[in-house]
Parts: C-alpha cells; sequence; structure tokens
C-alpha cells in the first residue's frame, strides 16, 4: 500500500537537497520559483509507477531529470544542460544508496513510514560532510603541486637523483663560506647516489661533536672541498647539518626550468613528509630566475 503524501514529501526534499548540492557544485544561483517547478516536475515519476505507465515511467526516467536541472538551474546550452544531469545523476545515485542502507542499518521495510524521514537529514548530512572533506582535500592538494617541483641533483661521477621538492619559503639556509642557498634533502634518498667518500664521513661521530669543522681540519683535503657544515636551529636548540657541495641542480615545473651551480644540500635524517610528496625542501632564491629548456640544454 502507498502513502502517497509520505511518498511525495520524501521524494520532494531529496529532489530539491539534489537540485541544491548541483547548483552548488556548479556555481549556480537557483531561484526558488524555478526550484519548486523543478520539484514538482520530479514528482511526476512516482504517479506514473503508481498508476503502472511502464512505458511512461521508463521515458520519464530520462527526461524528467533533464527538465528538472535545465528548470531549476536555468542552464544556457546543450553543454551546460549535459554538466548539470551528469552532477545530478550520480548525486541521485549516491543518495539513493546512502538512503536504502540506512533504511536497512535502520531496520526500516519500504519508505512508506513516517520514520524515513529521519533518514532524510542524514542522508544530507553525510554527504555534505563528505563533501567538505573532499573539497578542503582537494584545495590542499593543489596548493601543494602549486609549490612543489622536480629537482634533479647532479654529484660527482655523473650520479644524478630526481626528487620531488617543496618551495619552503622560510628556508634562508646558507652556505657559511659561499654564501649560496642551501636545499634541504632526506639522506635515506641521498645515499643512493653520494660519493663514497661521503658516506664514509657520515659514519664518523661528527653529531657528538660541538665544534665538527675540526674534523674537516684533520681529514684529507676532499673534505674541505666537498663538506660544509651548516649551523640550524630546532626544537632541541642549535645543531649542525652536514652540507655537501655539489655541480648542480635543475629544477622544473610545467614549462619553467632553473638551473643552480655550486648548490650546497644539506642532508637531513627525519623524513620531510610523511605521504612522499616531496623529499627535498628549497630555499626561495633557487627558482628566482626561470629559463627555457634549450638554454638549460646548452
Amino acid at each position: 500500500m502507498y502513502y502517497l503524501d509520505i511518498t511525495l514529501t520524501i521524494n520532494g526534499a531529496m529532489d530539491a537537497f539534489l537540485l541544491l548540492f548541483t547548483a552548488h557544485l556548479l556555481r549556480r544561483k537557483v531561484y526558488l520559483i524555478n526550484l519548486l517547478v523543478g520539484v514538482v516536475i520530479g514528482c511526476l515519476p512516482v504517479f506514473l509507477i503508481i498508476y503502472q505507465y511502464p512505458l511512461l515511467t521508463m521515458i520519464s526516467k530520462v527526461l524528467v531529470p533533464i527538465a528538472m536541472v535545465g528548470i531549476a538551474l536555468r542552464t544556457e546550452g546543450i553543454w551546460d544542460l549535459a554538466k548539470g544531469v551528469l552532477y545530478f545523476s550520480l548525486l541521485a545515485a549516491i543518495c539513493g544508496g546512502l538512503f536504502y542502507a540506512l533504511l536497512g542499518w535502520m531496520g526500516i521495510t519500504g519508505i512508506n513510514n513516517y520514520l524515513t524521514f529521519w533518514v532524510l537529514p542524514a542522508v544530507a548530512l553525510i554527504l555534505t560532510g563528505g563533501y567538505k572533506i573532499w573539497e578542503r582535500s582537494s584545495k590542499n592538494n593543489q596548493f601543494l603541486d602549486s609549490v612543489i617541483f622536480e629537482a634533479e641533483v647532479s654529484f660527482e661521477g655523473g650520479k644524478t637523483l630526481v626528487v620531488k621538492a617543496l618551495l619552503d619559503t622560510g628556508n634562508d639556509l646558507r652556505d657559511p663560506l659561499t654564501g649560496t642557498p642551501v636545499m634541504l634533502l632526506e639522506e635515506r634518498v641521498a645515499r643512493e647516489v653520494l660519493p663514497e667518500k661521503i658516506i664514509e664521513f657520515l659514519q664518523l661521530p661528527w653529531k657528538e661533536s660541538t665544534n665538527p669543522w675540526s674534523l674537516l681540519w684533520k681529514g684529507d683535503e676532499y673534505y674541505l672541498q666537498k663538506i660544509v657544515f651548516i649551523a640550524a636551529k630546532g626544537v632541541n636548540g642549535q645543531s649542525w647539518l652536514l652540507g655537501v657541495r655539489l655541480g648542480k641542480v635543475k629544477i622544473s615545473q610545467g614549462g619553467n626550468m632553473w638551473q643552480e651551480q655550486s648548490v650546497t644540500v644539506a642532508l637531513v635524517e627525519q623524513v620531510l613528509n610523511r605521504e612522499q610528496r616531496f623529499q627535498a625542501l628549497l630555499h626561495p632564491e633557487q627558482i628566482n630566475k626561470p629559463v627555457n629548456k634549450e638554454e638549460i640544454a646548452s
């Protein structure tokens, strides 16, 4: 047995929510009169189902969503209408699935029950909350994409390492002897291509020393040329970072490329990003002069 008032109310409320949500996704303004007309049109298939018009019911499944979106959102052109219908249909499928899943979880059989009115706000909250989380995550990802670059780090012996590098505007570290800006790089990643002598030096107890420079002065000439210690302030006070002087670093993003000569890379033990979105931190001055790919290649 159908309770027409319950069925129409649930159908109308859901259609209104879906149309408003679709308008929000498409950044469209909705007028009340257009919304009401769209909701009324959305109720027509209910009568076709109740009074058993199978052919008209099948046709209405195609024409009714088009009419609802076209009138409620006041779409302009076929592409605008098609995009609106697509968004509306996807939202309807998701909402329908949530609606019946919640009915089953609450032990409600059928929709001709006043208890189903409690399900509608729950569906709206779940969908809206999920969208808000997705939107926030999407904005964060877009921001990260704009400040993440690809860095090709060249070591001696022709060895290169390609990593993702984040532009860190707070990075003001410089080589204490040459004044060149410093790029931070995860040590575990750099070990793949570090020269053997640098690997050997990393085994020395320089971290326990209050003045690690003495280890360089007592070592061979190679250490004096390739290694430098950079003072850095952390949560535990001042510490030292081991810096390695390189030949060059190529940095790229989209169609822009940058090339730095005589770059110093500071090795850090900690993982810079748990999701591994980047493994290095750039100094702001390392990307302030874009050049084209042909110039770098030459």
